[in-house]
């Protein structure tokens, strides 16, 4: 038996799980041609749900500029002695409205930046966030995934439960709700839930990716050092960086100081991307990545090939935003493919 909540109940859900700290949902932007993205919800506003958002919830775990410290110079009778103060992130933060492609990339992030602090690195301000979070995914049922989704070149498509606390699957009149943790067992325990016998409706299947072979074979001489496949591949690309921006799982970052004087200042970081040109520039002015082409061979050879074998997880989950979103109409998969059967 399962749990269901009606349409007309949503907000009262939502003024529940605001209770607990400030709730993230899918919304129109006024005046934006109707794009749609993740924004704070509050009594009121309405949640688009039947449309894919322009950018990822991933700014609610790694934000586009953040403070990762703030420190201080003090002149003692001993000498100068700075002074470190970590700036670590509070409050709940609910997702309301995010799709099994972006639950799943928190696990995929996770896989880098939430491991054992007590065996090795993990990021303070990520694993804060992460750790005070609810998730509340809503399924692609049959007929609501598009031309731009693959996520079923993975195992579980659109059937993918990994970090979500609770899935709802739209229904005739509302949702019905499926509990994936403890916490998602809490919410759909709430009085604004029924119990239901409904089945739960057919979930959407998406293009197919064969990525069978492509650990290896990005990191093949043959693929690997034919610069003119790379650059036949992305000829399109203007290098804009939405594709990084918009995806989910994609964390290039730079770290800088912003001094307040010259005894004060604060440690930050904020979203960078491997697209651009100047982020791999070194200070003797040399460019390891000097065109689009070495940008597009690393950006593939990073989410499909480093990153698993170091990882253990792709650094994709086929949400299609870079698809969906780039203004010359490069696609990721039609490279994959070619790269699979690169000679």
């Amino acid at each position: 038996m399962g749990r269901f909540i009606a349409s007309e109940n949503i907000p009262v859900l939502l003024t529940r799980l605001a209770t607990d700290g400030a709730v993230w949902a899918p919304a129109e932007l006024p005046d934006s041609g109707e794009s749609v993205v993740f924004a704070p919800w509050q009594p009121g506003r309405e949640v688009v749900l039947d449309r894919f958002t322009q950018m990822s919830p991933k700014e609610l775990v790694l934000p586009m500029s953040e403070r990762l410290l703030s420190f201080s110079y003090t002149l003692t009778m001993e000498g100068e002695e700075m002074e470190v103060e970590s700036a670590i992130p509070g409050g709940h933060t609910v997702i309301f409205g995010a799709r099994a492609c972006d639950a799943k990339a928190l696990v995929v992030l996770d896989a880098l930046f939430h491991q054992d602090p007590e065996t090795t690195w993990s990021d303070t301000q990520y694993r804060a966030r992460r750790d005070d979070m609810t998730v509340v995914t809503i399924a692609c049922v049959k007929g609501t995934a598009d031309a731009a989704c693959f996520c079923s070149s993975w195992e579980n498509g659109t059937a993918e439960k990994a970090g979500s606390d609770v899935i709802i699957y739209p229904v005739p009149g509302g949702f019905l709700a499926e509990a994936v943790t403890i916490r998602g067992t809490e919410v759909t325990g709430w009085d604004m839930f029924d119990d239901s016998d409904q089945p739960l409706p057919e979930l959407d299947t998406t293009d197919v990716v064969d990525f069978d072979g492509l650990v290896e074979k990005l990191v093949t001489p043959g693929v690997f050092s034919d610069l003119d496949f790379w650059g036949r591949e992305s000829h399109k690309c203007i290098s804009c960086g939405y594709c990084t921006y918009g995806c989910p799982t994609c964390y290039c970052f730079n770290i800088y100081d912003e001094m307040q004087g010259d005894r004060q200042g604060e440690r930050c970081r904020s979203w960078d991307a491997c697209m651009f040109y100047n982020y791999t520039v070194e200070t003797s002015g040399h460019n390891p990545r000097p065109t689009i082409a070495h940008r597009w061979r690393n950006r593939l050879g990073h989410k499909f090939s480093y990153y698993p074998a170091n990882q253990g997880e792709t650094l994709c989950t086929g949400c299609g935003r870079c698809i969906r979103g780039c203004p010359t109409g490069v696609d990721i998969r039609d490279i994959l493919r070619a790269a699979g059967e690169h000679e």
